[in-house]
């Protein structure tokens, strides 16, 4: 029996598969040989070639030594002659000889007869170590040459020592420089990584290539002269010689001279190009195999292919069938001139036929038909018999059951074999379809009415075009275009002109539904600008991708919100940002920053004096110089109280705008009325050195402005110790007004005496803070603080109550004509009534009148003249003395010596100290107590410590002094007892 073509074909897939499998069995077989052969044959070649190597260098090796040789024999014979003839010229002559051998010989460093010890006999220097090398230094078979261990030549380089025996007392001593031996081995053919060296009999390497200077001298590990054939050895190994690389290695003994010369070739670099060939014949390997699995493989799928196809044409019938069934599709038929129309069971299900009806009459088929459609039906179809044009109809058919559908009929006229025309197609119920497009024109005809009547404009534009399609009546009414203009234009004509790009890169982007509201600035017909919020779907418009927006108008709210935001990040009286919102800006920005603080004084004393208006106006004047610099360099903010930060974005040109606010702040500030010339505390801090947070690098800008004490337009710039200042200040602050609150601070006391007798004339109180470990704080420490804080008014007053205490234990004493000097600050001065509290004192204690003196600083008068003159002329009524301390050191103005009612002046201690032995001093101390004479006040000099002083004063008609000369301070017990004891003589 002939076997099927299925047989035949799984009978040809069987046969290509076994033929591929021996064709592979095969090629595996060759491409192994041509590889090993391949690999064995570059390895013989690399053997030769280091064997090669080897050879030529030991022969020129054993040239250069012979050479040598001969001429250190020529000298061993001139010097063996010389000395048996001419023994004490022998040295000199020898010498002479031996220079002329090495300027023969330009690889000798030097050629030196020695002694058995070494100790050179002719000139040049011998070798201490030769008797420990030159008994066990190798020779070679019939020469007399020995050679010792490799030494330094002092360069860096190296030498090799040569001995060969003059006579039974004398050696010849030659020194080889490496470099000789170092051209045998350079330049020769041992490839990128090869190696190729010398060394002695012992294995010390005499010379190497590549990298000499790293290995010669160096003792190689491992080497058996005596192992090595005469014809030498040549093997695969790792060598010791070379970081253990593999190295198809030759090593050959010389037979004449003690040398040991080895040439070495990477088996890695032999191997490369074979590696590459084995590569390729793996490729080819792989390529075959994976050619002959697909070849194998598409065949079985052709087959599989072939079955499949007629099993899927068998169910395909099925499925075609299945198919009209459930997609409610039929197919009907009618011969030309017969009156019957014949249909598939799916036509009958379609029309409510009842089961097993096949055809039915045309005059049946068109009753089925609904009476509107029937007669456009009959006409197209009649139409058809006589032109052969295809046709599409839907119309509507009436079921016997009553149920109305719809269906779709195509239809043609054909010729069949015979010639007979006939007329066919298709029936679809489409019944499903109408309806949905009828709930479609409703959802539409919704649409429309919510588009139309929509109280905001509403419209509907082409997204690749921009245009137009559709608009609402409140669309008309609000930006005053008709609907016929607005049709005509596109999105662009109702947007600012810059905005053209900003509009097509939004369309290009928003290519599906967006429910995100955006803000956008539209132009009306009049040209009046407006902020809309749009809110926006992608839709599909007449067959044509568009976007359907709603438009609200918030123009006004939008403004609301502004100033709303405007008023929360900027200062409402001069309209520049609070600290926070630059603070929040500056955090947001990269790159570092300069801040610049300046505090206004005074701005509080104006308001008081001249009115808030007046300062406002200030406050603005220097608001506007200071946002004219922020607009050029940087960013500016306004803070309470008259403090303005300006931030420099470009901490480079931060001294050009100091030095331009500097200037601004100069010009003086016209209020109102009047003019005002400002005085300000700049500080400066910088971003990041200063802080990483904005808010930080402004505090520390502001507290190097507050920390700034003196007058006019004063810079300081922050530096890390203000804050550790300022900390210690408060925690001494806090201690001063405990010590207050727990009465720690006593009063010491200081004569003050005449200088004609040294008799005490008055003490001067001295406040003083001692502490728990017997230490005590400066006044010149906690006073300034004490005036800073307002406790200075307070303590002050303790300080007046103690004195007029120790005033009235002075007059128990017996001392009632002995005053006590207060020094009284500013604040006291002039916030209290000091002449009501000395009188309340004196009544209080029983004070005679002028028992309690006031000693002023320049400063107090000064400030508030007319005031200061009222509370002196008070004290002058009340018989208190008025001393003047510390004159010369402040402002000296003359007039208040001249209109102020003082008693005393005082002499500050910087000009006594040097009085006796400075010349200026001598003459402003000269000057100033001709100028107190002449005015009718005292003078008292402060500081006096030295007799010499004393002795100048009392020349020089000084009235009054006071100082450690005489006395120190103490307390008031101690000092009145001081003052019993007579003074013969300063102590």
């Amino acid at each position: 029996m002939e076997p099927s073509p299925a047989n035949g074909r799984h009978y040809s897939t069987r046969m290509i598969g076994l033929s591929g499998l021996l064709l592979g069995t095969a090629l595996t077989a060759v491409l192994i040989y041509l590889v090993l052969h391949d690999r064995a044959v570059r390895l013989r070649a690399a053997e030769d070639q280091s064997r090669a190597v080897v050879t030529g260098v030991e022969r020129l090796l054993k040239y250069r030594f012979r050479n040598l040789e001969r001429a250190m024999l020529g000298i061993a014979g001139d010097g063996e002659r010389l000395f048996a003839s001419v023994p004490e010229q022998a040295p000199g002559l020898l010498s002479e000889a031996i220079a002329g051998v090495l300027r023969r010989h330009e690889e000798l460093e030097s050629i030196v007869l020695v002694d058995r010890d070494g100790r050179a006999i002719t000139r040049g220097r011998g070798d201490p170590a030769f008797p420990a090398w030159i008994g066990e230094a190798p020779t070679g078979r019939n020469s007399a040459l020995r050679l010792g261990p490799m030494q330094r030549d002092g360069e860096g380089g190296w030498l090799l020592p040569m001995a060969l025996q003059a006579s039974g007392r004398h050696w010849i001593l030659a020194r080889l420089r490496s470099g000789a031996l170092q051209e045998a081995v350079s330049d020769l053919d041992t490839g990128r990584r090869g190696i190729a060296v010398v060394t002695d009999r012992n294995g010390h390497i005499m010379a190497r290539s590549p990298d000499p200077q790293r290995f010669v001298g160096q003792y190689e590990r491992g080497l058996d002269v005596s192992r090595i054939p005469a014809r030498g050895e040549t093997l695969r190994t790792r060598s010791p010689l070379d970081d253990n690389r593999h190295i198809i290695f030759s090593r050959h003994a010389s037979a004449v001279y003690p040398t040991v010369v080895s040439a070495g070739i990477s088996e890695e670099e032999v191997l490369a190009p074979w590696r590459w060939f084995a590569g390729w014949a793996l490729l080819l390997y792989a390529a075959y195999w994976a050619g002959f699995w697909y070849l194998l493989r598409n065949l079985r799928r052709a087959e599989s292919t072939r079955s499949a196809l007629m099993q899927e044409l068998r169910q395909g019938a099925e499925r075609l069938r299945t198919a009209q069934r459930l997609g409610r599709t039929g197919v009907w038929e009618s011969v030309d001139g017969s009156d019957l129309i014949e249909w598939s069971p799916q036509v009958g299900e379609i029309f409510g036929m009842p089961e097993g009806s096949h055809s039915a009459s045309r005059e049946a088929f068109y009753a089925a038909m609904h009476p509107e459609d029937r007669e456009e039906v009959s006409a197209t179809v009649a139409r058809a018999w006589q032109t052969g044009e295809k046709f599409i109809l839907e119309y509507r058919i009436l079921r016997p059951d009553g149920q109305m559908r719809w269906i779709a009929v195509r239809g043609a006229t054909v010729e069949d074999r015979d010639g007979v025309s006939k007329m066919g197609g298709t029936v679809v119920d489409i019944t499903e379809r109408m309806e949905a497009q009828q709930k479609l024109a409703d959802a539409e005809r919704q649409f429309r009415l919510m588009f139309e009547r929509n109280p905001l404009p509403f419209w509907v534009f082409d997204v690749d075009t921009l245009r137009f399609l559709e608009v609402n009546e409140a669309a008309v009414r609000h930006y005053g275009y008709s609907r016929e203009e607005f049709l005509s234009m596109s999105i662009l004509d109702i947007r600012p002109a810059d905005a053209a790009d900003e509009v097509r890169r939004d369309v290009a982007e928003r290519n599906a539904d967006y429910a995100d509201a955006r803000v956008w600035i539209h132009r009306k017909r009049d040209g009046a600008l407006i902020e809309v919020q749009v809110h926006g779907a992608a839709i599909e418009f007449r067959g044509r991708p568009a976007r359907l927006v709603l438009a609200e108008d918030v123009t006004r709210r939008v403004a609301h919100e502004r100033e709303l935001a405007f008023r929360a990040s900027h200062d409402s009286e001069t309209g520049l940002l609070t600290a926070t919102t630059l603070a929040e800006r500056l955090d947001g920005g990269t790159g570092g920053y300069d801040i610049v603080c300046a505090e206004l004084r005074g701005l509080d004393l104006i308001g008081d004096t001249l009115g808030r208006e007046v300062s406002g106006d200030i406050v603005r004047n220097v608001a506007e110089r200071i946002d004219r610099l922020a607009r050029r360099y940087g960013l500016a903010a306004h803070l309470p109280s008259g403090t303005f930060v300006l931030a420099v974005l470009d901490g480079r040109r931060s001294e050009t705008v100091l030095s331009a606010l500097v200037a601004d702040l100069a010009e003086p500030v016209h209020g109102r009325d009047t003019v005002h010339h400002l005085e300000a505390r700049i500080g400066i801090a910088r971003h990041p050195d200063d802080g990483r947070r904005a808010s930080k690098v402004i505090d520390r800008a502001a507290l190097a402005a507050h920390l700034v004490e003196r007058g006019g337009i004063e810079v300081a710039r922050y530096s890390a110790t203000m804050e550790e200042d300022v900390q210690r200040r408060l925690e001494l602050t806090a201690r001063t007004r405990r010590a207050i609150e727990q009465g720690e601070f006593r009063l010491d006391f200081q004569p003050i005496r005449r200088v004609a007798d040294g008799a005490p004339v008055a003490l001067e109180a001295l406040l003083r803070w001692p502490q728990p470990d017997g230490s005590e704080i400066s006044p010149l420490e906690f006073i300034p603080l004490c005036e800073r804080s307002g406790l200075i008014v307070t303590l002050g007053k303790w300080v007046l109550d103690e004195a007029a205490r120790a005033a009235a234990h002075v007059a128990e004493r017996g001392w009632d004509e002995l005053p006590i000097a207060v020094n009284v600050s500013a604040a006291q001065f002039h916030m209290r009534d000091l002449a009501g509290d000395i009188q309340h004192l004196s009544d209080r204690y029983g004070l005679r009148r002028g028992a309690l003196h006031v000693e002023l600083t320049e400063s107090v008068l000064l400030d508030h003249a007319g005031h200061a003159m009222d509370r002196l002329r008070q004290l002058r009524q009340q018989g208190v003395c008025v001393a003047l301390d510390d004159f010369g050191t402040g402002f000296s103005n003359m007039s208040y010596l001249r209109d102020l009612p003082l008693d005393m002046l005082k002499l500050d201690r910087m000009f006594v100290e040097s009085v006796n032995h400075n010349s200026r001093s001598a003459a402003i101390c000269r000057a100033l107590i001709a100028l107190g004479h002449a005015v009718d006040l005292t003078v008292i000099a402060e500081g006096v410590e030295h007799a010499d002083q004393h002795a100048w004063l009392r020349d020089h008609g000084c009235d009054q002094m006071q100082g450690y000369l005489f006395d120190r301070p103490g307390s008031l017990d101690v000092t009145l007892a001081a003052l019993a004891r007579p003074i013969d003589k300063p102590s």
